[in-house]
């Protein structure tokens, strides 16, 4: 079945927001990592390199929302289906962890963690969905 050209549409938006957004975000990852230096940096420059690479992140997040909502139901629904089962993933993680630091098996794991790990369930949970399936 081929895809209605809303759906493309779509699709091109998305990929046109996405892609700036990851070049915002590698290129503030690179500045704040190589050009600040955070030991002697005043604590509203680490909140301000803090918030300016967290942006494009909530971007892209806008992003994927705004093309859940342009599609079609059935792809809404393997989409948002991706995203619960990638938030459930990092929470019981999140929380296996953090029994093990309270338990003294671990020492601290940084928070910062939690997002690539709900990026990353989500990206294998939607291609998990994708295998072996059709319309």
């Amino acid at each position: 079945m081929a895809q209605s050209k809303g759906f493309k549409t779509a699709n091109r938006r998305y990929l046109q927001a996405f892609w700036p957004l990851m070049a915002v975000y590698v290129g503030t990852v690179a500045v704040t990592s190589f050009f600040i230096d955070m030991d002697t940096a005043s604590t509203a420059v680490r909140v301000a390199s803090a918030a300016a690479t967290t942006l494009p992140l909530a971007g892209v997040l806008w992003v994927i929302m705004r093309l859940i909502g342009e599609t079609d139901e059935y792809t809404r629904l393997r989409q948002l289906t991706a995203m619960a089962r990638g938030g459930a993933i990092s929470a019981a993680l999140a929380t296996f962890v953090g029994f093990l630091q309270i338990y003294g098996a671990v020492d601290t794991v940084p928070v910062f963690f939690l997002g690539p790990c709900f990026f990353l369930a989500y990206g294998f949970s939607y291609g998990a969905a994708c295998f072996g399936k059709s319309v």
